[in-house]
């Protein structure tokens, strides 16, 4: 990879990270302005985005290649479920930090495989978190052929 298309994935990756973190702190603004009580009150899916354009993302965007939601989608990393119902501020903050910690694995993995690396426009963010965190409906991907074993 030539030095100017890795340090673009670079910035990508740190102005993803960023607007997850700007996410949420504009959360935890909304839910309550940083009383005490803030950080254990849930804001709603709807709050966060669409959870539906959040659906439909996870497909597009290619996140359903490697994590499953719902039990639908790939095997080759974490499963998505433990963010349902996570909504309070915490919660979507501690997610951020995983996210970033986890980049790195993720830029390593999708240069193996030849994957060009998601980006997202204005709130898709936003949709895509709704999604994860509202427990939405699994994600609209086909089922493994019978004896496929990924």
């Amino acid at each position: 990879m030539i030095r100017g298309e890795r340090g673009a994935i670079r910035i990508t990756l740190i102005v993803g990270a960023l607007v997850l973190a700007g996410a949420g702190f504009g959360i935890g603004l909304l839910v309550g302005g940083g009383g005490e009580d803030s950080a254990s009150e849930t804001v709603s899916d709807t709050a966060l985005g669409d959870s539906e354009v959040g659906r439909q993302l996870f497909v597009s965007q290619r996140c359903s290649m490697c994590h499953s939601y719902e039990g639908r989608g790939g095997e080759d990393a974490p499963p998505l479920d433990f963010m349902t119902g996570n909504l309070a501020p915490a919660d979507l903050a501690g997610m951020t930090g995983k996210i970033w910690n986890h980049l790195p694995a993720m830029e390593a993995a999708f240069k193996e495989e030849g994957i060009p690396f998601p980006t997202f426009e204005d709130s898709e963010m936003a949709d895509l978190v709704a999604y994860l965190h509202g427990g939405g409906p699994p994600p609209d991907v086909p089922d493994a052929p019978a004896g496929d074993e990924g």
